[in-house]
């Protein structure tokens, strides 16, 4: 219970106060957009190239680690493009944006900053996050991408135009090469990445207050479908194949459990709108997401930190 106190209390309080803001009128929307575009072109990417740029020990371990979230993930998106047809009767590129919204967590804006708060959890969450940043958004665009062939190729290739994703695998490179960072340079990729966090709890926040509209009455079975999958069937069937692999390391098992549980991202409300379609049930699944998400990472901390 202490390091829920410790961890998740600030972080949950830090997300309250953005989304007193923009209740308040203290803050609005515009405002968020600037925070977002910070955390997610500077902040993250300067803590993801500092963290990786370290990772010369990695091991059997952090690969079926990869696997265990990286099958049942796709697996899932699949499953869920294909009931989204059937179940909603949603054309394939909606479907496509049904199915990403099940899959894609918010592990930038909310499960990060908890994880780089655990010792031991940033390395395998980071790991965790690109495969979610190259495999999941890969496989979301492609979905959602109109149906032609220079239409599919350009959402493949997006992934390596995210900065977290870049960051990440320029540290990874960093780290192969056996290249030491100057203190100088990681004081300042520690201090940028130092501010992301809470820049990004406080946009989420806000966010929420200012955009995220929760319309059950609408979007209520979708929404369901999508949190049963976000947040019971992904961390059960990823939970199970790390188990299956016999990796018993707790710092790995919490941090899968943590990353499983986080709710829908936010950035899939920003790829889905760049499709134009899905976009009020992508937000108002955002919303109902993240009020559950809550109290299932509280629980996570306490049975894994």
């Amino acid at each position: 219970m202490s390091t829920v106190i410790a961890v998740a209390l600030p972080v949950f309080a830090v997300i309250a106060v953005g989304f007193a803001a923009g209740r308040l009128k203290l803050a609005e929307a515009g405002d968020a957009a600037a925070l977002n575009r910070f955390v997610f072109r500077f902040g993250f990417p300067a803590a993801l190239f500092a963290l990786m740029s370290t990772a010369t020990d990695l091991s059997e371990k952090d690969a079926l680690l990869a696997l265990s979230y990286g099958v049942p993930a796709v697996a899932l998106t699949f499953a869920a493009y294909v009931s989204a047809q059937k179940l909603f009767a949603l054309p394939p590129q909606t479907a496509g944006a049904h199915a990403f919204a099940s899959v894609l967590g918010n592990a930038v804006f909310l499960g990060l900053p908890i994880a780089m708060g655990v010792e031991g959890w940033a390395r395998p969450f980071v790991t965790l996050m690109l495969v979610e940043g190259i495999v999941i958004i890969a496989l979301g665009a492609s979905l959602m991408a109109p149906r032609g062939d220079s239409a599919i190729f350009n959402a493949l290739l997006r992934p390596l135009r995210n900065p977290f994703v870049a960051a990440a695998l320029a540290g990874f490179l960093v780290a192969l090469a056996g290249v030491s960072l100057p203190e100088s340079l990681r004081a300042v990729l520690d201090l940028i990445a130092r501010a992301a966090g809470p820049v990004g709890l406080f946009s989420l926040g806000l966010f929420l207050a200012t955009r995220a509209k929760l319309n059950l009455r609408a979007h209520g079975a979708r929404i369901a479908a999508i949190a049963a999958v976000k947040l019971a069937m992904l961390p059960a069937f990823s939970f199970a194949a790390l188990s299956a692999a016999g990796v018993d390391d707790p710092d790995y098992r919490g941090a899968l459990a943590l990353f499983t549980v986080t709710p829908t991202a936010v950035g899939a409300y920003v790829i889905v709108a760049q499709y134009g379609s899905y976009v009020d049930e992508t937000v108002s699944a955002i919303a109902a997401t993240t009020v559950l998400s809550l109290a299932m990472i509280a629980g996570v901390l306490i049975l894994f930190a």
